[in-house]
């Protein structure tokens, strides 16, 4: 029976242990080692104190692909029994005025504007097709003439500023960094997302945080140890590795045939590697994709929801915060007659505000809104709450040039075939990111002499746990 150790609970960790158990179901056990009292890591639904009334403190929704193609992460989301509700949003709010669609962007902003804007946005398809931008192949993305240039580079082509500003606003909290510290390609991939037919979002059901709560449900065999944070990786001389964690006061030892390693990369430094050669393959690992982004949550809860007489999207974009997208969080959760908006602060602007209090925060999310709404948030304002989530995603998803999705995922193949690196800055900074990357990730355990698969790989079959042979 081969051992299999996989360090992190976040999503990342629980998609891993779910795919282990689903395509090794015979011939392997695994141990989950999560440093805190709790599973979920960046997903975290949370309640105000004042009334029970849930808000998304962490990750805020699922991409939907299924327009486009097979989607691995709607196909376990439905395997877990989990329902979705459809959430859209259009609304900019840029210098204090509302524009809610393209009559009121051309009204407020002129139809020069208004053309700037339709221009690029028609560029940015012709740049990145529905096709190419669902596959995401690394090849294509090394190739793609964007892929040199910044972001800042290609958004300071458009000539027209107030459609610049537009585009920037829009694009802020995808990025959840500033367009001059990421690539064109990049944020051509997040822009896009705002032109119609390439992507739909969703939330889950009774807060995005069912998902890893349905995954820690559904694993059997996986033996799951909190409060136990991996401080060492050894090699043994037989092959195998020995994972050091502490446990209370005290640091433990077990020895495993392989270990998955599905932490946040700022998480990654927290380990100490054994040998000289497994030192160096992490380091170089870590450094490769060292481009730190940042997100700050605010959550308000009001007695009503004044703004919606005014914005009925489940989210809109605020020109404050460098770009800032709020989340109507009672228009996906069920709040009464209570109203809740969450603010995404991305970039820059949550890195810096990240060391302020609470309530400060919580006044600036207020004060940020446009003049309509402002008076009705201070009158109707009961509790507010800060989530902080510095360096927690990535500028430069798949690093630049981006890797072949086999040595992204397997830092040294040859003196250490049984380590492989699971997380979403290896794809796209998403869940659906994440989701692909401990798919591919398990796959490669396919290789490994120890493990012989229970799930024969079949390439066609529409299932959340098919073996992807699709990735290069």
């Amino acid at each position: 029976m081969t051992k299999i150790a996989i360090i992190g609970g976040g999503p990342g960790g629980l998609m891993t242990a779910y795919l282990v158990e689903r395509k090794y179901k015979n011939s392997c056990r695994a141990t989950l080692f999560e440093a805190t009292d709790r599973v979920g890591g960046k997903i975290l639904t949370n309640r105000f104190d004042s009334v029970p009334v849930i808000y998304e403190a962490g990750v805020a929704e699922v991409y939907d692909y299924e327009k486009i193609g097979p989607d691995p992460l709607r196909q376990l989301i439905g395997e877990l029994g989990l329902k979705t509700t459809p959430i859209d949003g259009q609304t900019i709010v840029l210098n204090g005025k509302l524009l809610r669609n393209e009559h009121e962007i051309g009204e407020h902003c002129g139809e020069a504007t208004l053309r700037a804007i339709e221009d690029f946005r028609r560029l940015a398809a012709a740049m990145m097709p529905i096709e190419t931008w669902y596959e995401s192949l690394w090849q294509d993305d090394n190739e793609h003439p964007w892929a040199r240039r910044t972001c800042e580079e290609i958004l300071s082509e458009v000539v027209d500023p107030t459609a610049r500003k537009f585009l920037e606003v829009a694009v802020h909290s995808d990025l959840a960094t500033e367009p001059h510290l990421t690539s064109g390609l990049n944020g051509l991939k997040n822009l896009v997302m705002d032109v119609p037919g390439y992507v739909r979002q969703c939330s889950i059901d009774g807060g995005m945080e069912m998902l890893p709560r349905a995954l820690q449900q559904n694993l059997i065999r996986t033996r799951l140890e909190l409060n136990a944070p991996v401080v060492r990786v050894d090699k043994n001389r037989n092959g195998s590795y020995r994972i050091s964690f502490r446990h209370g006061r005290g640091i433990e030892h077990e020895d495993f045939d392989a270990v998955v390693i599905a932490l946040p990369h700022n998480w990654l430094t927290s380990i100490e590697w054994g040998s000289k050669r497994l030192r160096r393959a992490m380091t170089e690992h870590i450094a490769y994709y060292d481009r730190p982004a940042h997100y700050l949550r605010i959550s308000i809860l009001f007695r009503k929801p004044f703004w919606r007489s005014l914005i009925t999207d489940s989210w809109f974009m605020l020109d404050a915060f460098g770009g800032c997208c709020v989340y109507d969080e009672s228009a996906r959760h069920d709040a009464g007659e209570y109203g809740v908006l969450g603010w995404l602060v991305a970039g820059s602007d949550a890195l810096s505000l990240v060391n302020f209090d609470d309530r400060m925060l919580i006044n600036r999310a207020i004060e940020s809104l446009p003049d309509e709404l402002y008076e009705e948030a201070r009158e109707h304002f009961i509790e507010g709450k800060v989530h902080r989530w510095a360096a927690a995603v990535n500028a430069q998803p798949g690093g630049l040039p981006v890797r072949d999705t086999r040595s992204a995922h397997s830092p040294d193949t040859e003196e250490h075939p049984g380590i492989f690196i699971v997380g979403d800055y290896l794809f796209d900074s998403t869940l659906n990111g994440v989701f692909d990357s401990a798919n591919f990730a398990t796959d490669l355990l396919h290789s490994m002499p120890l493990l012989a698969d229970d799930l024969k790989p079949d390439p066609g079959k529409k299932s959340a746990t098919c073996f992807l042979h699709s990735y290069q």
